[in-house]
């Protein structure tokens, strides 16, 4: 019987009842004085471990694999403070996790600018990290270098015996230069040529893919969705028509709705709306729900509908006056004013976005301007003090980074206020990649003066951050 056999039945029926053998005098190894059977059982398991791995080969490890050699490197190499950078981010950072690897995706940045490469001895331990986090991963390269593209398609083939993984820059030349347009085209062209033999589910999923990329010209594909037997295309149907203020749909919406609408008032003008009546067969078809069996008929719902797919104009039409002039007469109805922030912002009316921010908050419809003009947005509503800091804490939260110095003043201007404390904690991820360059002195002169924790906290993270990354840009040039 083999060594490794009969350690084997000793494991499984037990020492007491079958003595460890002793291992093979060709390894050279001797038992540890005075061990106990179990102890000497667990030793040479040990030593099977080290000897398995010791003599494993391309061969055993998978059948006709195949490792090419590492090609040379001609990417000049990170070399002083640069390498000494990455080699304290990635052995012993001296911030939390995500902001190491906000540096590290800073360092590979940095690196790539310079046309420099990751060291090799450091090549695994960073690898190690981007396996992990996405935000490495996307940008290793080009600072990897050759090497380590081919480190990569190596370890890649020899854990899982497939074909190397692209690097990242591989696979963007590779993919189609537009892959996304190809599946609204094949969409718009199955429900054009094969709608009655697709499925509901299949209909009602190529609809949304148009929703993607929605045109005028597609108006003729949701108007049959109206006519679809299956409620699920019908619905999706009339939430595309909701985006094409130009549609005969929204033509019919606006003959709702414009009867419903009336200014009244001398000094204090306001809008007075109506509720719809029941709704006939064409109302119906466009979405307008109908009467219950039993109860009331909901027609708040009702008037809901029409004005989500009524064109924007239907008010400033009754009132006469510009879009943020009619959106001040609508400011005691809040249901309608979340009703037009829904159409403004799937629509992309920039006029209307602009004119609903004058009279409510809303992050969608920030989100539909242009970066700096929200940056100019937020800062102003932050120095005239009209957000709570739960607000303020979710807009800044989606704001492009770094922002602008105005805008970061305003924000650190309220962190050393009475309510610094709250948005100091609900920015404590962001705040420190968040800041430019320009605010780390300020960010030192408040962590001097305040005493608080959570003020600490997220001025120390961005003190040490913005420090980090001023070491980064010196070390690069």
């Amino acid at each position: 019987m083999k060594w490794t056999d009969e350690l084997r039945t000793a494991a499984l029926v037990g020492t007491g009842r079958h003595d460890a053998p002793a291992p093979p005098v060709e390894l050279g190894a001797r038992p540890a004085a005075a061990s106990s059977r179990e102890e000497s059982l667990l030793d040479q398991a040990a030593l099977v471990d080290v000897v398995r791995r010791a003599s494993r080969t391309a061969a055993s490890v998978g059948a006709g694999l195949r490792v090419p050699p590492a090609p040379t490197d001609t990417e000049p190499q990170a070399t002083g403070e640069a390498a000494r950078l990455l080699e304290l981010l990635l052995r012993q950072p001296p911030v939390g996790l995500d902001l190491r690897n906000q540096l590290l995706v800073d360092w590979l940045r940095s690196a790539a600018q310079a046309r420099r490469r990751v060291p090799h001895r450091l090549l695994p331990a960073l690898f190690a990290v981007a396996e992990n986090t996405s935000s490495v991963f996307r940008v290793l390269d080009p600072a990897i270098g050759t090497r380590g593209r081919w480190l990569q398609d190596v370890s890649t083939a020899g854990l899982a015996h497939s074909e190397p993984r692209r690097s990242v820059h591989e696979a963007d030349e590779a993919a189609p230069a537009s892959p996304a347009l190809d599946t609204f085209t094949i969409a718009r062209q199955q429900l054009s040529t094969e709608w009655n033999s697709l499925s509901a589910r299949a209909r009602a999923s190529h609809l949304k893919r148009l929703g993607y990329e929605l045109h005028d010209e597609d108006e003729g594909l949701l108007e049959k969705g109206l006519d679809d037997k299956a409620k699920s295309v019908r619905e999706v149907a009339i939430a595309l028509l909701d985006r094409l203020p130009r549609s005969a749909r929204a033509g019919r919406m606006a003959a709702r709705l414009l009867p419903l609408l009336q200014v009244k008032g001398l000094l204090n003008k306001r809008f007075d709306i109506d509720l719809p009546e029941d709704p006939d067969a064409a109302a119906l078809r466009d979405g307008i729900p109908s009467a219950p069996r039993s109860g009331e008929p909901d027609r708040l719902a009702r008037l809901d509908t029409i004005i989500l797919g009524a064109p924007l104009d239907v008010w400033t039409s009754v009132s006469g006056r510009s879009p943020e002039a009619t959106a001040a007469l609508l400011k005691e109805e809040p249901r309608v004013l979340a009703l037009l922030t829904t159409a403004a912002t799937s629509r992309n009316h920039l006029e209307w976005v602009r004119a609903l921010l004058t009279v409510r908050t809303d992050a969608r419809l920030l989100h539909c301007l242009p970066a700096d003009e929200r940056e100019l947005w937020l800062e102003r509503h932050i120095r005239a003090g009209t957000e709570e800091p739960d607000d303020l804490a979710s807009l800044l939260r989606d704001l492009p980074q770094p922002w602008g110095p105005a805008l970061a003043g305003a924000v650190l201007g309220v962190i050393s206020g009475k309510e610094g404390t709250r948005l100091a904690s609900m920015l404590f991820d962001v705040l420190p990649t968040a800041l430019p360059p320009e605010a780390a002195e300020e960010c030192r002169r408040l962590l001097e003066r305040t005493d608080d924790p959570a003020r600490r906290r997220v001025l120390r993270d961005a003190v040490q951050y913005q420090s980090f990354r001023q070491s980064l840009t010196e070390a690069f040039r």
